[in-house]
């Protein structure tokens, strides 16, 4: 009886496989790097991982303006890195989705001044922005706070709130609500409730400049309150919104956003407008001074038309 000798040909042969397999990643990077100038392909993907869209897209000219003769292999790292970048905003978005409360980015920021002497007044500037984004769906929570005491006296005291949720109908369609609620008595109103439904539209959204338009009807309800000559009352209107957003950015340390709204109504008319300037001071903090102007075409007869703020705060990002 003939035994054979076990066959050393298929463990030789898984070997060679899984040495193949092993190496091939090795081998494309090997590639890329002879590909690309020394450092090039490091310095790429570090913008990938760091910055913003912005940011790779600069690097990538940048990289592109310096090795011309290297076109092919670096536009081909761009988009590579690019695809990465949208599958991962895409997961992130889903689990945003499934989670109420995770996902949540925005800032809070906080403004204050006090003189005591010759003069007695203290100031205060709160604000809050959140902001939610699933693949369909972005939310936005806005809240606000102004107060003012000179002399003994306030002479500001006003509060906002706000929730925009906007469903995404293709990437820059969407439908668009607006539910919000102010305090303002030295405007002449205790409460405002405002209610609008309709389109809004990104005109623009390249990482440096972003452009936002929106609008449509809906309906505003306003306590005013008792004055010299009145008493207090409740007026409810129908009304339509319009609004836009601009922001862009200086670089990666600086930029400028101009917001403005408008609800016109059959008995009045409010616009706001805010113009900011924002500067980074490190990873979590920012120095924002900003301007707001408020009119209403009609308000009480002992109320002033149009309302202005300045603010220097301190911005808190998360």
């Amino acid at each position: 009886m003939l035994i054979s000798a076990p066959s050393t040909r298929a463990p030789r042969a898984a070997a060679v496989l899984a040495s193949c397999l092993l190496l091939s990643p090795v081998a494309a990077a090997a590639e890329t790097a002879a590909a690309l100038p020394a450092g090039v392909e490091a310095m790429i993907r570090q913008a990938a991982a760091d910055g913003d869209a912005a940011t790779l897209d600069k690097t990538i000219s940048l990289a592109l303006a310096a090795f011309p003769d290297q076109t092919e292999p670096i536009t081909a790292l761009g988009d590579s890195l690019r695809q990465q970048r949208q599958t991962q905003a895409l997961a992130a978005k889903k689990a945003n989705g499934r989670r109420i409360l995770s996902g949540w980015t925005g800032s809070g920021e906080l403004g204050a001044s006090l003189s005591t002497g010759n003069s007695d007044d203290k100031a205060v500037a709160v604000g809050l922005a959140l902001t939610k984004e699933t693949v369909d769906w972005r939310h936005r929570v806005i809240a606000a706070a102004d107060y003012q005491r000179s002399e003994g006296r306030t002479n500001k005291q006003r509060y906002s709130a706000a929730y925009e949720p906007n469903y995404f109908i293709n990437e820059a369609l969407y439908a668009a609500g607006q539910f919000g609620w102010e305090r303002d008595m030295f405007a002449g109103y205790r409460h405002r409730f405002t209610e609008t439904v309709g389109l809004g539209y990104v005109l623009v959204d390249d990482g440096t400049i972003k452009l936002e338009v929106e609008g449509g009807p809906g309906a505003r309800h306003t306590l005013y309150a008792t004055t010299d000559t009145d008493p207090a009352f409740t007026e409810h209107e129908f009304v339509f919104r319009a609004a836009g957003a601009f922001s862009y950015r200086f670089s990666d340390d600086a930029s400028f956003s101009q917001t403005a709204k408008t609800l016109i109504g059959a008995e009045n008319r409010t616009l706001e407008a805010t113009s900011a300037l924002t500067t980074r001071i490190n990873a979590l903090f920012s120095a924002k001074i900003s301007f707001t102007v408020r009119n209403e075409s009609d308000p009480p007869d002992d109320r002033k038309a149009t309302d202005t703020v300045s603010r220097a705060t301190l911005v808190y990002s998360f």
